[in-house]
Order: structure tokens, then sequence, then C-alpha cells
């Protein structure tokens, strides 16, 4: 009798696994970096995307299975069947897979990337239905990988101590020495954050020549305050080699990584910032001025501090400001499929520069990002100017897929499909040339300006899109007036000038008349920091007669 039950039991159980389209198994997908720079290296010394897959059981031989970052494509890149002693998994043992679109290199090389951005990965079986194991990550940190807590286990954690191979294991980096840099208190108009809103800020500077993650840090002063740091949000917590990061001391931690959840003291006062590991990375005292004056170290990291009047967010405290050359953000895409194609005929992520000057530019120097936090994120080389300057009414075409092996207008970052921010500073790193913000574009559809240059932003179709060539050619002036109304650069530096479509009036934000630019020239604006409003004559439509001009 008890071999009967036993039997109904097991019958039950098969019922069970063979309904289900997700098999009980004990192979799992262990941990994953979806931005790999330094981390780990293949056997050609690059640094790509990868995955590892951990089994607990007998010998395995993956040949025939299937990965993909896909869930309405299963069957994306196959396991080959040409080198079990590639393809199989000892008890208990590791597999590393690299997501680098380059099946060339090996059986253990998948014909796809992985976005830094977030997105799922999927091992199936040889049926190319039956998932085995999946993971949906959310957005990622180059070099800090995602992985189950311990191996096999249900809770996904970030490790600034990747595991490849080995395992998985969290462990706590020493703290190392950082800076509290500069501090501004009475922020009225210095510096917005994504929501537009002004708010006291604190700028980290980290000396060091690695990155630091500041998750699971924790600030605190003298009056009993305390704030750690999320262990989330390690895209909004690190600080590249030799970098800053900006945080947001507004009280308001729902906002993400970078605003935190302690509102400094009106009054001159002290604050400590401490490693997980329980050691001081730095205490700085500060003082409370005028609005919009910051205080900082008068030279990163010193140990004496002054008033800086012009803040330098973002930047060295020694910044000295270049001014950008006239040269605009005018067209992108954020998913090609059957677009253009790099040097190598990948379809990857674009952008084009347009040089809206009278003189030739060299762009190398020029930084570009797509994290509003991490304004020199990426460099234009310095040292190749044959390639890198552009004449006048000349554009210049970068791929955004985060490969700078395939060449020097290869970025370190890729687009988001679902829309985000590019922006273009000068060689200094903190002057804007132009940003542009953008949301989910379809396959193939590229967003650009209509007209070159200084008309707005639109979506173009697939078969419109324009790399390296007008988007909408003009021939003379005169077509300018035409258009809807449209300023550029936005933002600016206080004192550059504004190219305007139409002659407006601008506003403050309480109203007043502050002043006028003229259409179809380049107007000096030499206004205190803020936001402000240009009405034109366009039309009786305020909507598209309006423009929101934001002054740094």
């Amino acid at each position: 009798m008890r071999n009967k039950i036993l039997l109904v039991q097991l019958t039950l159980l098969i019922a069970m696994v063979i309904g289900s389209n997700k098999l009980i198994s004990q192979t799992y997908i262990n941990e994953l970096m979806a931005s790999n720079q330094l981390a780990l290296f293949d056997d050609f010394f690059e640094s790509d995307d990868w995955i590892e897959i951990y089994h607990e059981g007998g010998v395995l031989n993956l040949a025939g299975y299937y990965l993909s970052d896909r869930e309405d494509n299963l069957t994306k890149w196959q396991f080959p069947a040409t080198n079990p002693g590639v393809t199989s998994i000892t008890p208990g043992g590791y597999m590393i897979v690299w997501l680098d679109n380059d099946t060339e290199q090996g059986e253990d090389h998948a014909s796809f990337k992985l976005s830094p951005d977030g997105e799922g990965v999927y091992l199936t079986a040889p049926d190319g239905a039956t998932i085995i194991d999946a993971i949906v990550f959310p957005m990622q940190q180059t070099d800090v990988s995602y992985g189950r807590e311990c191996d096999a286990c249900e809770n996904w954690i970030y490790f600034d101590n990747a595991t490849p191979d080995a395992q998985n294991t969290s462990l706590i980096s020493p703290t190392p020495l950082l800076y509290i840099n500069e501090i501004l208190i009475l922020n009225e108009s210095n510096l917005v954050d994504e929501s537009m809103e002004v708010s006291p800020w604190i700028e980290i500077f980290n000396p060091n020549p690695f990155q630091v993650n500041l998750s699971g840090y924790t600030f605190s002063n003298s009056l009993a305050q305390t704030f750690t740091l999320p262990l989330n949000a390690p895209f909004d917590l690190t600080i590249e080699a030799d970098g800053y990061l900006l945080l947001w001391m507004d009280g308001q931690p729902s906002e993400g990584g970078h605003h935190i959840d302690f509102v400094p003291s009106s009054e001159a006062s002290d604050i400590t910032l401490k490693g997980p590991d329980g050691n001081i990375a730095d205490t700085y005292s500060y003082q409370v001025g005028e609005v919009n004056v910051s205080w900082g170290r008068s030279i990163d990291g010193a140990p004496s501090s002054s008033w800086f009047i012009t803040p330098t967010p973002r930047v060295s405290n020694s910044l000295f400001i270049i001014e950008p050359a006239h040269l605009v953000i005018n067209e992108l895409q954020s998913s090609n499929l059957l677009d253009t194609t790099d040097n190598t005929g990948a379809h990857e992520d674009w952008f084009e520069i347009l040089n809206l000057g009278n003189t030739a530019v060299d762009m190398g120097g020029y930084y570009l990002t797509d994290r509003l936090n991490n304004p020199i994120k990426w460099q234009v080389p310095l040292d190749m100017p044959d390639s890198t300057t552009i004449a006048p009414g000349e554009y210049m075409l970068f791929f955004a897929d985060e490969d700078g092996s395939m060449g020097w207008n290869h970025t370190n970052f890729k687009f988001n499909n679902n829309g985000e921010a590019l922006v273009l500073r000068s060689a200094d790193g903190f002057s804007i040339a132009d940003s542009v913000h953008f949301g989910a574009l379809p396959l193939d559809h590229s967003w650009g300006r209509d007209i070159d240059g200084t008309g707005p932003w639109r979506e173009f179709i697939s078969t419109e899109t324009t790399p390296e060539y007008c988007n909408v050619c003009v021939t003379s002036v005169l077509d300018l007036v035409h258009q809807p109304f449209s300023i550029f650069p936005n933002p600016i530096k206080r004192g550059v000038p504004v190219f305007s479509t139409h002659n407006a009036i601008i506003y403050n934000s309480t109203g007043a008349r502050v002043g006028g630019v003229k259409e179809n020239e380049f107007n000096a604006i030499d206004l205190p920091s803020g936001i402000y409003y240009l009405v034109s004559n366009l039309s009786q439509n305020f909507e598209m007669s309006s423009r929101i001009l934001i002054v740094l």
C-alpha cells in the first residue's frame, strides 16, 4: 500500500513538472555582469558582458540548450555541440558564457549583448520552450556584478568584487581615502535635479585610481542625524576613478539613489562619511554663506577651504572654464536593428554632432554622457585631430555601444531603449554645449532636429534617418523664419550667446521682463543663474510660442 502511495505521489510530481513551462532544476543563472570594462577578460583579452551558470547535479552538457535576452525569442542563441569540453559543467561547478555578440570566438561566446539599463536573461532547455532559469535584472553599474547572494540562493544582490567561476560571497571592501569636497546649503537656482527642484547638495571626490561604490556608506553629523546609502543603487552611487559624485541632501531618498534622507543644518556644522567596515572616509566642517555660493576645498582634497561664487558641482574645484564651440546634438537612434552599421558591420545605437560654427572644431577632449550625475563619463580622444575635427556645417557620427575597442568614436555607454538624456560638454567637463532628453523610440526610428541644428526635436521614421547628413535640408536663412520657436543652446552658461529662431522677450520666474533675444542672431545672455521664460510672437498658441531657458 505504501509503495502505491509513493507511486501516485511521484506520478503527480511528474505531471506537475510536465505541465509547467518552468522546469524544476538544479541549474541556475548564478551571476552576471552587463557592463564589464576591467573586472574580467576573456581568452582574447577583451572585457565583455558575461553570465555565470551554476549546476548542482551531475555532469551537465549544455549543448543544444539556449540562452536569450528576450522572453519572446527564447532560442536566440544555442549552445553548440562542437566542443563538449567547453559546454559541459562538472558537479557543483560553474560555466562563464561571454555575451559579446561574437560567436566566432568560441562555443562560450553568445550572439547577443546585455543592456546595463536592465533586461532579462533566459536559459532554456533544448525543446526551445522550457525555461530552466531566468532573471530580469535592474540597472547595472560598470564592473559591479549582480548575482545570487549565495550559490543557488533566491535573493539577488550587487557584488563590488565579482566572483566568476567561484562561490558567490559578498566581501566588504576596505574604506578608501575619499573627500567631502564641496557643499551648497542655500541653493535657490544654482543647480536643479531631474525633477527641476533645487535642494542642498554635497560633492564627494574620489582621488583613487579605481572606482568606489558608496552603497552602504553612512552620512552623519554632530546633530545626531544619520543616513545609510542603499545597497541596491550602485549605478547612482559609484564614483569613477579620480571622479566626483553629487548627492542631493533633500530628505527624499524615494527619488533615486543620489537623493539622501539627510537634510543639513542651515548653520555652520559638520558632516562625516563612514564606510560599511566602520572606518571614516572623511569628516568635513562647512560654512553657510550667501545664496548660490558654495563652500569647498580650495583645491580638490586640500585641507584649506574657500567660498565659490561659481560653484563647481561634479567637477574639479580648480576648474578652468573652456567655453564650448557651436556644436549641437542633431540626431540619435536608440534602437538600431537594420539601420546604420559601424565600421565592423554591426548595428549599434548612434548619435550625430553638427558644427554650426564658421570654423573647424576639434572635438578631442569634449565629454559625452547619458547620466546626469556623471558628466565626464566618456571623453572624445585627445590625440586624433585628423579624425575628431568637424568642418563648419559638417556632421560627426558616434556609436553608443559601450565598446571602445571598436574605434575612437565608440563610447563607453549604450542608450536606454526606454529613453534617457545625452549631454555634450566642453573639455572642462562642466560647460554644456548641448543636451537632449528623449523617450522610447520604435525600432530603426531616430530622434532629430527639424531643421538641423536649431529646430525642435521630432521622431524620424526608419526611411527618414540621416546619419552624417542633414535631417531637413534648407538653403537659406529665410527658411528658419517659418520654423517653430527654438533656442540653442539650452541650458547655457551665464554669458554664453544663444541662437533664437524668433524674436522673444525674456521673463524671470516672478513674471518680470528682464531682457530679450533677436531672431536668427547670436544673443549674449548675461543673466543670473536661474530658470527663465522666453515668449515670442510666433503665434497665439503659448505652447508653440514659448520656451524655458535655463542659465547655469
